[in-house]
């Protein structure tokens, strides 16, 4: 059964992955990423603004936000790792 894609489901989609990359942000937010977390952000939120306003082409939208969410859960697999170093002994 082939699902019809439309602009308003490619937006609901894309807001629901701009939702779940600000809980990574708001849980995992800060050091050595958190400048590049919010430039992140913005630009998804710019890319999901063009498509509802400008009809920006949906299926870049969704490629895009597909993309920075495999990026905001690499990141957050980095600062899971930070945030359980072991303790060092030595230097």
């Amino acid at each position: 059964m082939n699902k019809e894609i439309t602009k308003e489901s490619v937006i609901i989609k894309c807001a629901s992955i701009h939702k779940k990359c600000w809980k990574i942000y708001d849980d995992y937010g800060g050091y050595d990423y958190n400048d590049q977390m919010l430039y992140q952000l913005a630009g998804l939120n710019e890319t999901i603004e063009m498509t509802f306003h400008d009809d920006y082409h949906i299926e870049t939208c969704l490629k895009e936000a597909e993309i920075t969410y495999k990026w905001f859960k690499h990141i957050k697999k980095i600062r899971v790792l930070q945030e359980t170093e072991p303790k060092s002994l030595y230097g």
